[in-house]
């Protein structure tokens, strides 16, 4: 099959897929997520999972993806976090994290694999948080507030995570002074970032406001570039870099046309085409050979987020209901969590069966978060 009638078959399906899920209040990314399962090897048979424009174009939907993340989280909401949000992100990504590995290694899996699945477990999607609170109208409340804070700190803090249990999968080296420099280089390169965003405001605005598209795509290379040559992965410095561009931008006009150039291109194209062909490594039989492992990650994963953050939410005197509902809303996942469990296939780190296990997490956590936070709202709409 031609190349480009691959591509207009494989953007029909998860077109239409996207808008039924859309339809019925459910986010989009899984109706994606379907649309490849039915044109990929596992039902329809009409895509070729070894297809090099899907392979490519999967690759920039990664890119363009966490550019986009980094766009959607402001620095100024990250620096001013409450202490009230950063130790809901704390106890957020600390349980799941260490559940997921303890679960992982005693059910046979490796550390190495459980590490990285424990890092997948911890992540909370800002985006569908967002619009969880939205969709049921809690704007601007006490539990809107620490959640949306804390998903912020859970991303950073969960990329960073992730860069270290990469560096220590691949090098093998765990000792401590291998870990301390990396979580230096690390801390470093964030810090540089963003500080030099906001020393070099008003000359990166001159550069950025004429073809601020194609500039905005050069800095994110560059620090794509530059992450990968300090030993990170290149989605790092993508991420990086909208945090940059964000620090950047001082004409709103300007930043909006940058923004929705780049959203068209992640959610409306490479975007996906990243999420359908992440089906196409779906393996729902190894799935059923192995339920427990399943069942178990699933209960870490919803039990870790809604405890650790809830607890720690109810710690600093937020009420027991608002608490509750911090701790349910955390457990919303997408794309983050999906780009990385990618990764973790292509570089080997997982197989299929764990892959598989990890996007059905994802999708499932998501609808316990759009669906347990209903009879809870009636506690929430006022401060």
């Amino acid at each position: 099959m031609d190349q480009f009638e691959t591509l207009l078959i494989l953007m029909v399906v998860i077109w239409v897929a996207g808008k039924i899920f859309r339809a019925i209040n459910l986010p989009v990314l899984f109706g994606e997520l379907l649309g490849g399962i039915i044109v990929g090897p596992m039902v329809l048979g009409i895509i070729d999972p070894s297809s090099e424009i899907i392979k490519i174009l999967a690759e920039l939907g990664i890119f363009f993806l966490m550019l986009h993340a980094g766009l959607e989280t402001d620095p100024h909401q990250l620096i001013k976090a409450s202490k009230k949000s950063f130790l809901v992100a704390i106890g957020g990504l600390a349980l799941p994290f260490a559940g997921g590995y303890f679960v992982s290694t005693a059910m046979g899996i490796p550390p190495q694999e459980a590490l990285f699945i424990g890092t997948v477990l911890s992540i909370t999607a800002i985006a569908i948080t967002i619009r969880l609170f939205k969709e049921y109208n809690l704007q601007r409340t006490i539990s809107s507030n620490v959640s949306i804070g804390a998903a912020v700190i859970t991303d950073i803090l969960s990329l960073i995570i992730f860069s270290v249990v990469l560096s220590v999968i691949e090098t093998g080296d765990v000792s401590f002074i291998a870990i301390s420099l990396l979580l230096a280089k690390i801390i470093l390169f964030f810090g540089l970032v963003i500080f030099g965003g906001m020393k070099t405001a008003k000359y990166m605005n001159k550069f950025l406001s004429k073809k601020g598209f194609t500039s905005a795509l050069i800095i994110a290379l560059v620090l794509g570039l530059i992450a990968e040559w300090i030993g990170l992965h290149i989605i790092i410095g993508a991420f990086l870099a909208g945090l940059f561009i964000r620090e950047e931008i001082l004409d709103e006009k300007t930043f909006a046309k940058i923004e929705d150039r780049i959203y068209g291109l992640s959610y409306s194209f490479v975007g996906p085409i990243f999420f359908a062909s992440l089906a196409f490594y779906l393996d729902f039989s190894g799935i059923m050979k192995n339920p427990l492992l399943l069942i178990a990650l699933l209960a870490t994963a919803i039990i870790g987020k809604t405890v650790g953050s809830g607890l720690m939410a109810r710690v600093q005197k937020i009420k027991p209901q608002r608490a509750l509902l911090i701790g349910i809303a955390m457990n919303s996942k997408g794309v983050v969590d999906l780009i990385i469990a990618s990764i973790g296939l292509e570089k080997g780190i997982i197989g299929t069966e764990v892959f598989s296990i990890l996007v059905v997490i994802a999708f499932t956590s998501t609808l316990f978060a759009l669906f347990a936070v209903k009879p809870l709202i009636k506690y929430t709409k006022k401060q």
